[in-house]
């Protein structure tokens, strides 16, 4: 049995006598975030202020990144494009809200002129190279689409190990980088707690971006204890729409799980890409 397959192999596995593919949806999304936080960028050319902290900066990027490219053609269609930062199977989730904008470059440089960076700029990103499928493709193709509105990406791709030691808590040593998120509780509170609510830890512990607003802080604290589904539906809806707004952070899709087994072992595929060996079945 293979545990995650690379997408480049699924074709000739499905093709093989004896073997079998499993595919399925993955609650893990794939994102971008920005640095929020600090009044400057650690390494970026803007000095004095954090571009980031304007809102016509932070659309413009997401303008600017060609997401149905990348799951096309980086992911070979293995990935399901989203502007949410929590996918299908998540409670929560409404595809009403999942609506990506297209990318639109002559809009993305007209938003960055607008913001005072018409000649672009120049910044840091972090990516992981061995935690996601095609990490570091991911990072680089941003890094080209980036270029297209003059933003000039100093792209630093290394092992999980050191990525999450040099942006996580204490430092938060990033600009701008690539993170993945599974809610293991199935439901959205777990991403708006940990990702996306001003940091007070526990709460906001994976928020390396530094973004805070109160009306998500009030939201997350009242879903946490709201009994009313429809009442706490409205919350998630009502918190998803500020974060779109804002474009606090700019997610890009959902990963597909692709595992391969021989043709006479039985499995079951979660989700969350558990691999629980109590459901393996050998016939």
């Amino acid at each position: 049995m293979i545990y995650s397959v690379p997408p480049q192999d699924e074709e000739r596995i499905k093709h093989t006598a004896g073997l079998k593919l499993i595919v399925g949806p993955e609650l893990r999304t794939i994102f971008l975030g920005m640095d929020q936080w600090r009044d400057e960028l650690i390494h970026s050319s803007v000095k004095g202020k954090n571009p980031f902290r304007d809102v016509r900066v932070r659309e413009a990027f997401t303008l600017a990144i060609d997401e149905q490219a990348i799951a096309a053609r980086v992911m070979r269609g293995q990935a399901h494009p989203t502007f949410v930062m929590f996918g299908p199977g998540v409670n929560g989730y409404d595809p009403k809200q999942d609506i990506r904008p297209k990318a639109d470059i002559e809009r993305a440089k007209k938003l960055m002129a607008a913001a005072g960076y018409g000649a672009g700029f120049e910044l840091g990103m972090d990516c992981p190279n061995d935690r996601y499928e095609n990490d570091e493709a991911i990072c680089t193709a941003v890094t080209a689409m980036l270029a297209k509105i003059g933003v000039k990406i100093n792209l630093t791709a290394q092992t999980k190990v050191r990525f999450f030691n040099k942006i996580a808590a204490p430092d938060y040593d990033t600009d701008f980088y690539m993170l993945g998120w599974t809610p293991n509780t199935y439901d959205a509170h777990n991403v708006f707690y940990n990702l996306v609510a001003s940091r007070a830890v526990p709460r906001g512990e994976v928020n390396y971006a530094g973004y805070s607003d109160p009306r998500i802080d009030s939201l997350t604290d009242r879903m946490a204890v709201e009994t009313d589904q429809a009442k706490r539906t409205q919350m998630i809806g009502e918190a998803v729409g500020i974060m779109q707004k804002e474009f606090a952070y700019i997610p890009l899709h959902q990963q597909v799980i692709a595992w391969a087994a021989k043709a006479n072992i039985d499995l079951v595929q979660l989700a969350d890409n558990y691999f629980p060996l109590r459901f393996v079945r050998v016939k």
